[in-house]
């Protein structure tokens, strides 16, 4: 018999090996979720800061093995959450609705849109996804830089951004980005020793920025933003920027790839990033649900 039940402390280890081992196989995959074991172990128990995962994850057992984890990561200040998941064992997708709909008790009553981000080889939960009426948003493109490359990128000055340009930031960012996850002071607000905007300059006007994060302790990096004035485009900024960035995240002996998500319609996007040396690795769906009375499930 399947039991499904609110995850707790004790089910990190097992959930977080059962994720891993599942988001490494593209037909399993969410984009939201990490691959290493301890990353997700640390993002279940860390990142989750608005609700924590023993009021947002629930986990499906059967005969004490678990078959399958679903939850979601809650932002209330914007009223939304991601899904994480569902995660199920490949001949048990038959409990994923009631997995749902026991996830779905969880949801706090601020949030009011719901997005999912599965591989387009999922087709589990592509399916789940069209029958709970979810909207497609997007796809995107994952790509990947491993640290072998590394030689061919071209020397370039290393220049963070500094306090006099945080509005031409902001400005370049808005217009590049108005409708995304970090706004720029967003960005700013979270600059440290691990997250840095580096940027370039043309007679001292900012003319392009990127925003890149790492995770040494996980052996991870991402390349979240970048932009160029776009009365500059065109002249090998972007390519620039990203030998910039890219050189940064290697100084970190743990890393030795990095990861970044562009929309798939992006096409000229795509080219720049693989002519610097990235490699194709996932598309993937990006869908949202708008909560209304009686439209959870």
């Amino acid at each position: 018999m399947v039991q499904i039940r609110k995850m707790n402390k004790a089910d990190i280890k097992t959930v977080s090996n059962f994720i891993s081992d599942l988001n490494n196989i593209e037909e399993s995959h969410i984009g939201y979720c990490g691959k290493e074991k301890r990353e997700i172990a640390y993002s279940l128990t860390e990142d989750l800061s608005d609700i924590k995962y023993n009021e947002s994850f629930v986990v499906a057992v059967e005969d004490d093995r678990l078959i399958g984890v679903l939850g979601f990561d809650a932002d209330l200040d914007d009223h939304c959450a991601e899904i994480w998941g569902p995660f199920i064992k490949e001949n048990k997708w038959d409990i994923v609705l009631s997995m749902w709909n026991e996830m779905i008790k969880l949801l706090p009553i601020e949030i009011n849109s719901i997005s999912m981000f599965p591989n387009k080889k999922n087709l589990g939960v592509l399916k789940l996804a069209d029958t709970l009426n979810f909207k497609e948003v997007s796809e995107q493109t994952i790509l990947t830089f491993h640290q072998d490359c590394l030689s061919e990128l071209k020397e370039v000055p290393i220049i963070e951004l500094s306090q006099e340009y945080y509005l031409d930031m902001k400005q370049l960012h808005e217009q590049a980005f108005p409708d995304t996850y970090y706004d720029g002071q967003q960005i700013i607000e979270r600059l440290n020793q691990n997250r840095k905007v580096f940027m370039i300059k043309d007679n001292e006007n900012l003319i392009g920025y990127i925003y890149v994060e790492a995770e040494p302790e996980f052996g991870e990096a991402s390349i979240e933003f970048f932009a160029v004035n776009e009365f500059k485009r065109g002249k090998g900024i972007g390519r620039q920027l990203l030998s910039v960035a890219l050189k940064w995240i290697f100084t970190f002996e743990t890393i030795d790839s990095v990861t970044l998500c562009v929309n798939s319609k992006n096409t000229n996007a795509i080219r720049l990033y693989k002519q610097v040396g990235f490699k194709r690795m996932h598309d993937l769906c990006f869908f949202t649900k708008n909560l209304e009375i009686n439209s959870l499930v």
